[in-house]
């Protein structure tokens, strides 16, 4: 039995890393014959880079490797959303930028194939992922619990506790550019000043803009994905009504700003939820999937370009460098900038290190666009990957350190959703991991680790499972007992 099992997971296995361990070389040697001189050794170098990293995480590819996204493993869709949206075009940076600092922006993503493994492997000697348990994952179909029932109720508590904060968001408003924008469609000068102060400029506590991120980035992916779950595997109205209210909701709460990334990661997680849940995937599911994760923000821009004669084709070269060129490019203008332009910070761009620094914090995204547009006056956010951060924080020892410690949590997190979820493809798993798709992927490419954890809510997804873990521990204990009496 167990041997056909095996046979079985074998067969559905996504083995990408063996794959690419055939298709780079052939890459390579194309970039032997056809890469001018002056790029050759960049590209080389990045070969075999992503070539050593397949060799050192082979065995754990279903956790650590590309293989991983068809379980959507944390540190399989940072590897992946790493390669494809800021190493292979750091390449092409390469070729249109030419600084001094360049050498330390390429050779720190260089790096980050050996230092990301390596706080890998430290986080498993810590905590030991099941690479056996988690094979069965690919196999098995999704499963049931009585425990559901619960999350029905914790997700109307939420849905309750999401419409407070989205009534105070309105209280604080004064123009609402999703409505402006449905009046008055066109006009992208004019939208773009309304988004900077529906949000970032606008006027309002700490707690409430936490709340207000927390609310788009979490609450609502969490009640969508939980009501469709439900919805899909109880087929009981009120889980429908639940998911078409909470669907709704969140439709207007991650457009209201016109920002295309909450709407993006809104359709990301449904798309991630779809994939986890089918047993076998076919390419066509995967295009589907993609157009749908990409349709909320293009139909957005369409509007906002609408007076436009060349509509169609701003929006799509504008999006194809949004993301393929933007995220290593605004990386790039980090090293660039300091310390040329700017001192080190010394921990005063982050929350973790700003607070006991006598200048206090500094707004590093903001001071990045302002130099980069040419624009003084701004109130616009240049975000980058985490490597921009810390370099602009500590310069080498920041990349370095910050890569390696980076590897530990990404571990550690993994452990703990598959702990708490019993290597179990239930509701809790598919939950969990379809937030975890947009932040480790759109937010991953354009922000620091420590926005994911703190800004974007990650770390209150962290303590609900060591709660649920405590909750589950308990109510096995409670049955136990009542067996033994």
């Amino acid at each position: 039995m167990e041997n056909t099992l095996n046979v079985e997971i074998r067969q559905n296995d996504w083995n990408i890393d063996r794959s690419l361990i055939f298709i780079i070389p052939l890459i390579f040697i194309a970039v032997l014959f056809w890469m001018p001189e002056e790029w050759l050794l960049e590209s080389s170098l990045l070969c075999i880079a992503i070539i050593v990293y397949i060799m050192l995480t082979y065995k754990n590819r279903l956790i650590y490797g590309f293989s991983g996204i068809r379980i959507a493993s944390i540190p399989s869709t940072i590897i992946t959303t790493f390669t494809i949206f800021i190493a292979i075009p750091s390449i092409y940076i390469l070729m249109i930028r030419d600084h001094p600092n360049e050498v330390p922006y390429f050779y720190s993503i260089l790096l980050f194939y050996f230092l990301f493994p390596a706080g890998l492997f430290i986080g498993k000697f810590y905590r030991k992922i099941n690479i056996d348990k988690s094979w069965s994952l690919l196999k098995s179909e999704v499963i049931t619990n009585k425990h559901d029932a619960y999350f029905y109720e914790v997700i109307v508590i939420l849905f309750s506790v999401s419409f407070l904060i989205f009534c105070g968001y309105l209280l604080r408003v004064n123009e609402i550019p999703l409505i402006e924008l449905i009046k008055n469609p066109g006009d992208s000068s004019k939208f773009f000043f309304m988004r900077e102060e529906a949000l970032k400029a606008l006027s309002m506590t700490k707690i409430e803009r936490y709340m207000f991120f927390w609310l788009r980035s979490l609450f609502i992916p969490f009640g969508i994905v939980g009501s469709l779950f439900l919805t899909s595997m109880h087929r009981k109205q009120k889980f429908k009504i639940l998911f078409i209210l909470f669907f709704i909701f969140g439709l207007i709460v991650n457009t209201i700003t016109l920002e295309k990334s909450p709407i993006a990661s809104l359709f990301l997680s449904i798309a991630a939820f779809i994939f986890l849940k089918r047993e076998r995937v076919k390419p066509s599911l995967i295009i589907a999937l993609i157009i749908i994760t990409l349709a909320g923000p293009i139909l957005i821009s369409y509007f906002i370009f609408f007076d436009r004669e060349d509509v169609f084709d701003v929006i799509l070269w504008s999006y194809i460098n949004r993301l393929i060129v933007t995220p290593a490019e605004v990386l790039f203008y980090y090293f660039q900038y300091f310390p040329e332009k700017h001192d080190f910070l010394m921990g005063r761009s982050t929350q973790i290190f700003s607070w006991i620094h006598p200048e206090g914090s500094f707004s590093v995204s903001n001071y990045v666009a302002k130099l980069w547009w040419n624009m003084p006056e701004t109130t616009g956010f240049a975000n980058a990957n985490y490597l921009g951060n810390f370099w602009s924080d500590f310069g080498w020892y920041g990349t370095t350190i910050s890569t390696f410690i980076f590897g530990i949590l990404a571990h550690l997190f993994q452990w703990k959703i598959l702990e708490t979820t019993d290597y179990k493809k239930n509701l809790l798993y598919l939950l969990v991991m379809s937030i975890c798709v947009p932040a480790f992927s759109f937010g991953f490419f354009s922000s620091n680790f420590t926005i994911l954890f703190f800004t974007k809510g990650l770390l209150l997804l962290v303590f609900f499972l060591f709660g649920y873990d405590y909750w589950q521990n308990n109510n096995r204990s409670r049955i136990l007992n009542e067996l033994v009496k």
